[in-house]
């Protein structure tokens, strides 16, 4: 058996029914529209209400129709890489991130977000895991708790720690009744 040219998998055996499904009623609507020079405006819409889509998106999957072979497979909806917010990374980076973070950056030395991130790189390199993104590392710096951060980089009882606890002590209401309304004032004991 000779070896042939490989072939690039363009979502026929990766789809699911229902994305095929969809695939293909949208294949019935834009095809006819990708062979108009002209698109307007209440082709546009009446092809975005029969599909449940905006015309902008019309406009996108005709697009993508004309750029790509023409096939019902140019038409399949698109997977997400995850949105904005999202972790995207390995698990394995994951936890080495967060290990160094536990271990070198909530420290009394306070080391540097520089520091730091040659540590995971190194980590990582060692690891033969992808490298993080500076910036990356940045971010999960600062999704930690404020007031862990200063506890354990500043200690228990530095000024940026004492200004994240409460006051202390207990707390007693006096309720004054007037004809108006009730006010509420606080006394520290």
């Amino acid at each position: 058996m000779t070896a042939g040219p490989a072939v690039t998998e363009t979502g026929v055996l990766t789809a699911t029914e229902p994305e095929w499904d969809c695939a293909c009623a949208r294949f019935t609507v834009i095809a006819p529209l990708a062979a108009l020079d002209a698109i307007g405006h209440a082709a546009a819409d009446e092809a975005a209400v029969r599909l449940g889509l905006s015309r902008r998106q019309v406009y996108a999957l005709v697009h993508r129709f004309r750029k790509g072979a023409g096939t019902v497979t140019d038409l399949l909806p698109g997977r997400s890489s995850g949105g904005r917010g999202a972790r995207r990374l390995p698990e394995a980076m994951e936890e080495v991130i967060a290990d160094h973070l536990t271990r070198m950056y909530l420290k009394r030395q306070k080391p540097s977000v520089a520091v730091v991130y040659r540590a995971i790189v190194g980590a990582c390199v060692w690891q033969q895991l992808p490298v993080p993104a500076r910036n990356t590392v940045a971010a999960r710096i600062a999704a930690l708790h404020p007031g862990e951060v200063a506890r354990k980089r500043e200690g228990t009882d530095s000024p940026a720690a004492r200004s994240r606890r409460s006051a202390g002590g207990t707390v007693r209401v006096s309720v004054r009744r007037s004809s108006r309304c009730k006010s509420i004032t606080p006394w520290l004991m």
